[in-house]
C-alpha cells in the first residue's frame, strides 16, 4: 500500500503538469499566434511619459499698446542624467559648458544634483543655439576623425563603432562612444519664455509667472485662464529599448490654442508720470512704501498705478525680502489712514441732520476724552469753536471726534456697509479687507472718525472718495478687455459700483463736501497740493503707526498721504498719494501736507496738460 508521501508527491506532480500545460497554451495563444510578440511585449512594459515646458501665454499691453509680458521663442537645453555615465556628464560638462557661458565645474555639479531631466539653460538668443549646432557638428566630426584612425572608415555610426570597439577595445573608440552617448541623451527644445519689456514699471500690478509658465502673482494670475492654455508636454517612452521622444511640438499647435491678449485700463503716459514721481518720493523721503493711484470716478478704471518696493520680474527672486517687494500694497496691505478719513464722518452727520453748516463745534483748546486716552489736534488753534467746514479745513480731531459723537452706531455701520471697507472689492490676486475695530465699544467709533485703528487698502480709499463726489463706488477695474488672436473679444470691462442700490449721502452733501475740499487745498493743510492753474479738492492725512514692541502709536513714524479729485467742475479723477514711513530729521516735516502733497500737485499739473484739460488760470 502506497505511503502517504508518495500520495503527496503524486499529487504535487499532478499540480505542477496542469501548470506547465496551462503555461505552454499561453505562450502558443500570445506568442506563437502573434504576429508581432516582441511588440506586444514592448508595449506591456513601456511606458509613456512627458516632459513640460512653458507654453505660450498672450500679451500684457497698456490701453494704449505699450507690451508689458510677451511669450519669446525660446530654447532650452536639458539632459537626461540617468541615461549618462560619469565619464559622459564630464564630457558634456567639458564641451557645452562654454557655449552657455558656464564653467565646466559648475555645470558638473548641477548635472550630479539630479538624476533623471535636468534643465541646464534657457535662453531666447539665437547666437547661443548657433553656437550648440555649431559644437554638436565639431563633436560629430571628432567622432569621425577618431573612428578613421582606427577602423579605416569614416562613421559615425554607434552600432558600428561599438562592434568595433568590442573586438578592439581601442580607447579612442571608446571615447568615441562616449560623444555619441552624449549626443544622444543631451539636447534641446523649443519652448516660451516669459518677458517684460518694460521691466520695473507696473511690475507689481502685472505680477509674474512660475517655472512652468502659469501665472503667479498680480494679472499674471488674475487672467490666467485668458492667458495660458497649459504647457508645452513632449512625450517620450520609457520602458524596454531605454528613451525615445516620441515627438517634438512647433509653435503653431501651442498658438493654434488661441490664448487672449490682455489689454489693461492703465494709460502709459499716465504710467509713465507716476514711475517717475514714485521714485523721487523713494530718493528723497526713503520711505517703506509708496503708492500711488489715479482712478476714472465713473468708471472705476485705474489709469496710473505705482507702487513701492518693486522688483524687476526678468530676473529670479534671489531671497524672500524679493520675493516679498513683489506685492501690490495697493491691494493687499492696509494702513491706518489718518485724516482722510474725516470728511465721510462730518458728511454722514451732516446728511443726517444732527449738524448744518453754520453749526459752531466746541473744540476746548485743542483735546477732548475719549475713553482712557485724550485726543488731541496736531496744531492749537486760537479759536475755540470750528464750524463743520473748518474742522476738515484745518483737520482738527477734537472738531471729529465731537461731531462723530452725534452718530449712532446703526449710523457708523451703514457708512461702513455702503464703502465696503469691511470687505474684499477687487479680483486682484491677494486683495484684502479693510479693519475694522468692534463697532459696539462707543470710544472706538469716535476714533476711527479721524482714521485712527481704522486700517483700508489704498484701493478702499480711493473707491470711496469716487463716492464722495458721485454717490457710489465704482469697482476698481484694472483690465478692460481680452482680445484672442484671431480678433475675437472675449473679455471686455462693464463698469459697475461696490454698492448700486446705497448711495453714499445725498448729493446737497456731496456737493458741500466737494467744495469743503477745495478750501482744504486753497487755505488749509492741503496748500502745497494746490496746482495754482487748476482749481481741485484734496485732504491731508497723517496717521502714527502701532509699534507693536513698546504697544503704543509711534512718535517717530507716520503713514503720510494725499488724496483729491481733479478738475473741479465737472470731477473725473481721483488721486492718492501714499508715503508709509518717511524719513526726515524733524518730526515737524511729516505731514501728509509736507510729504504727499507737493507730489499730488505735481502729478495733476502733469496729467491734465497731458489729457488737455483746461487750466482755470485761479484758484480762487
Amino acid at each position: 500500500m502506497p505511503s502517504l508521501r508518495f500520495k503527496y508527491l503524486l499529487l504535487y506532480l499532478f499540480f505542477l503538469s496542469m501548470f506547465l500545460l496551462l503555461a505552454v497554451r499561453y505562450f502558443q495563444i500570445q506568442v506563437l499566434m502573434d504576429d508581432k510578440p516582441f511588440e506586444r511585449l514592448l508595449k506591456k512594459f513601456n511606458t509613456e511619459r512627458v516632459i513640460k515646458f512653458p507654453g505660450w501665454r498672450g500679451a500684457i499691453y497698456t490701453e494704449d499698446g505699450i507690451p508689458l509680458a510677451l511669450s519669446l521663442n525660446s530654447f532650452v537645453f536639458f539632459a537626461l542624467t540617468n541615461r549618462l555615465d560619469d565619464t559622459d556628464i564630464e564630457l558634456l560638462a567639458k564641451e557645452f559648458g562654454p557655449v552657455f557661458g558656464i564653467p565646466p565645474s559648475e555645470l558638473l555639479k548641477k548635472l550630479q544634483s539630479k538624476e533623471g531631466y535636468v534643465k541646464i539653460y534657457e535662453t531666447t538668443d539665437w547666437e547661443v543655439w548657433e553656437k550648440y549646432k555649431k559644437r554638436r557638428k565639431e563633436i560629430i566630426h571628432k567622432v569621425i576623425t577618431l573612428a578613421k584612425e582606427v577602423i579605416g572608415i569614416r562613421t559615425y555610426d554607434e552600432d558600428k563603432i561599438r562592434e568595433y570597439y568590442q573586438k578592439t577595445k581601442s580607447p579612442k573608440l571608446a571615447l568615441a562612444l562616449h560623444y555619441l552617448h552624449v549626443l544622444k541623451w543631451f539636447g534641446y527644445t523649443k519652448a516660451y519664455k516669459r518677458f517684460y519689456p518694460q521691466g520695473r514699471y507696473l511690475a507689481n500690478t502685472v505680477g509674474f509667472v512660475s517655472s512652468n509658465g502659469t501665472g503667479r502673482a498680480g494679472i499674471e494670475l488674475m487672467e490666467n485662464k485668458y492667458l495660458y492654455k497649459g504647457p508645452i508636454e513632449i512625450p517620450y517612452i520609457r520602458g524596454l529599448r531605454g528613451l525615445k521622444i516620441i515627438d517634438q511640438p512647433i509653435a503653431s499647435k501651442v498658438k493654434n490654442l488661441f490664448v487672449g491678449d490682455v489689454y489693461l485700463t492703465i494709460d502709459g503716459t499716465i504710467q509713465a508720470i507716476l514711475e517717475r514721481v514714485k521714485n523721487e518720493i523713494v530718493q528723497r523721503w526713503n520711505p517703506k512704501k509708496v503708492v500711488l493711484i489715479l482712478m476714472d470716478i465713473h468708471t472705476g478704471e485705474i489709469k496710473g498705478l505705482a507702487v513701492y518696493p518693486d522688483f524687476d520680474p526678468n530676473k529670479p527672486f534671489r531671497n524672500w525680502q524679493e520675493f516679498l517687494n513683489s506685492r501690490n500694497p495697493a491691494f493687499m496691505d492696509v494702513f491706518e489712514m489718518g485724516s482722510v478719513i474725516k470728511p465721510f464722518f462730518v458728511g454722514m452727520a451732516l446728511y443726517k441732520g444732527y449738524i448744518k453748516p453754520d453749526d459752531k463745534i466746541y473744540i476746548d483748546h485743542g483735546k477732548v476724552r475719549v475713553g482712557r486716552h485724550w485726543v488731541r489736534d496736531a496744531e492749537r488753534l486760537p479759536k475755540q469753536y470750528l464750524t463743520p467746514a473748518e474742522v476738515l479745513i484745518h483737520s482738527s480731531n477734537v472738531g471729529t471726534v465731537q461731531i462723530a459723537k452725534k452718530l449712532t452706531l446703526e449710523d457708523v455701520k451703514d457708512l461702513i456697509e455702503t464703502l465696503k471697507w469691511n470687505k474684499v472689492i477687487s479680483n486682484f490676486p491677494g486683495s484684502t479687507a479693510g479693519l475694522i475695530p468692534p463697532l459696539k465699544y462707543p470710544a472706538n467709533r469716535l476714533y476711527i472718525a479721524f482714521g485712527h485703528g481704522l486700517a483700508l487698502t489704498p484701493i478702499h480709499l480711493v473707491t470711496s472718495y469716487a463716492a464722495l463726489l458721485t454717490g457710489y463706488a465704482p469697482k476698481p477695474l484694472l483690465v478692460k478687455r481680452v482680445v484672442r488672436e484671431d480678433g475675437k473679444i472675449l473679455y471686455e470691462a462693464k463698469p459697475s459700483y461696490l454698492n448700486p442700490n446705497r448711495p453714499l449721502f445725498d448729493e446737497k452733501t456731496r456737493s458741500w463736501l466737494k467744495k469743503v475740499l477745495h478750501l482744504i487745498v486753497l487755505e488749509g493743510t492741503g496748500k502745497k497740493a494746490n496746482p495754482y492753474y487748476y482749481k481741485v479738492g484734496g485732504k491731508t492725512g497723517t496717521a502714527a503707526i502701532y509699534d507693536k514692541k513698546l504697544h503704543r502709536y509711534s512718535k517717530t513714524k507716520y503713514v503720510t498721504s494725499f488724496i483729491g479729485y481733479f478738475p473741479y467742475n465737472n470731477p473725473k479723477y481721483v488721486l492718492l498719494v501714499l508715503v508709509d514711513q518717511p524719513q526726515a530729521p524733524r518730526r515737524y516735516l511729516l505731514y501728509g501736507g509736507t510729504v504727499a502733497a507737493p507730489y499730488w500737485r505735481e502729478i495733476v499739473n502733469e496729467v491734465s496738460s497731458y489729457l488737455g484739460i483746461k487750466p482755470d488760470f485761479s484758484s480762487s
